[in-house]
């Protein structure tokens, strides 16, 4: 009996030893299947360029539409910043009374205010990106060289400072903020080093709730002109889970671990680069391209960039390594513009502006900001359309606007992308 027993045991081992293998040789399979690193040539001349009309829904595959409730307590500026989650939406007003607000992400009912501005322990100065996962909610400032951490009904935890010395030369990266398994905090690229003599520039920063640098990326070059190619929110967007961003610098796109910053496309840009002359970008620089958006699929990345004062729209097969290009029709600074040849809505028929730098998801949705100031521009584009994929889409939209009033708060058309 106990050697059958024995014998049972061991082949169980031998079974789990196997399955284990099996498993291992399936990931590595899953990686040899991606490339890890591509070049992408984007030196030439693209002016005229129209390869194909490239559709919204190669993108996506739904929409979903969230009227934020309206009341004193929960006015939202213009111009905002925050966060999208399975269940929330949090929306910053940065440049009014800074208020950090909660909207249920299916009603768009008003939930509570996050936090409160101010210099007490459990206050915050100048709050300027968001990050949420789960039932936290992450506020950065850098007046205060913090990250403030609240749970999502509004309980304080705890603040971390991004360098445990002020006066540190490692500081400097900038506010805008990701969050790694409630463990790492990843600071991307929008200021420069804290003292200049050091002549370098943080990409990217990798913190614990310590506010121990675990690493850092730096780059010395083109230092002083890098701050006038950026924007005040860097790109990034999530793919697989992880954060990427796009490095002005090296021209290269990072994703960030909690492990490493590891490269993943490096764009060749030929003539068009920013060039830098004693530390100066030279007074035309409108003439070379300036990256606004990324979003990426599993078969494609998908870019817009400015240029002569014309938006490009690219989408790039990983498959293939072929880039399909389209000259945009009228420029425009914020993000990708539908109404245009280039990228049609043919999802809802909703070919307005899309500004997904300020509010992002986890799942990198394209998120579109109707405010009641252009309901009747996005009311006559709709009206106008055709061939969209989900009339019943476009009508539910058209019934919201028909129904906002002047002072409502934002309706926000939120684009799910295709896995």
């Amino acid at each position: 009996m106990k050697k059958i027993i024995y014998l049972s045991i061991v082949l169980s081992l031998l079974s789990s030893c196997s399955n284990k293998q099996a498993h291992k040789q399936s990931q590595e399979e899953n990686v040899q299947q991606e490339k890890s690193f591509y070049t992408i040539d984007l030196s030439k001349d693209f002016s005229g360029s129209d390869n194909q009309t490239l559709l919204l829904s190669d993108i996506v595959e739904d929409v979903e539409y969230v009227k934020l409730e309206t009341t004193d307590d929960c006015l939202v500026a213009g111009s905002v910043r925050g966060f999208i989650t399975n269940d929330d939406i949090y929306t910053l007003n940065k440049y009014s009374d800074e208020k950090l607000l909660r909207f249920d992400r299916k009603t768009g009912k008003f939930i509570s205010q996050i936090g409160s501005i101010g210099q007490g322990p459990k206050e915050m100065i100048d709050p300027g990106f968001v990050f949420a996962k789960d039932s936290l909610v992450y506020v950065s400032s850098s007046i205060s060289n913090k990250v403030y951490v609240y749970t999502n009904d509004n309980q304080f935890v705890r603040s971390v400072p991004f360098c445990k010395d002020r006066s540190s030369s490692e500081d400097g990266a900038g506010q805008t903020i990701s969050v790694i398994d409630h463990q790492y905090i990843v600071r991307h690229p929008g200021q420069l080093q804290a003292s200049f003599n050091c002549n370098q520039y943080i990409a990217a920063d990798v913190i614990d709730m310590n506010s121990n640098r675990l690493f850092a990326m730096r780059d010395t070059s083109d230092v002083y002109g890098i701050m006038l190619t950026l924007d005040w929110d860097p790109i990034r967007w999530y793919y697989k889970g992880n954060i990427n961003f796009y490095n002005e610098p090296d021209r290269t796109v990072y994703a960030v671990t909690k492990d490493s910053i590891i490269p993943r496309y490096y764009f060749n840009l030929g003539d068009n680069k920013w060039p830098v002359i004693d530390g100066k970008l030279t007074k035309e620089y409108f003439k070379y391209i300036k990256f606004k958006s990324f979003r990426e699929t599993e078969d494609y990345l998908y870019l817009y960039w400015n240029q002569s004062q014309k938006g490009y729209f690219a989408r790039f097969n990983k498959k293939t390594e072929t880039l399909d290009v389209q000259e945009q029709a009228k420029f425009w600074g914020g993000g990708w513009y539908l109404g245009v040849p280039g990228l049609k809505n043919d999802i809802d028929g909703c070919n307005r502006n899309i500004d997904f730098i300020r509010l992002m998801d986890e799942q990198s949705s394209i998120v579109v900001i109707i405010s009641s100031s252009g309901k009747e521009d996005y009311i006559k584009v709709l009206k106008e359309s055709q061939e969209v994929k989900f009339p019943e889409k476009r009508q539910q939209l058209l019934k919201l606007l028909e129904e906002m009033g002047e002072e409502d708060n934002q309706i926000l058309a939120i684009y799910k992308l295709k896995k």
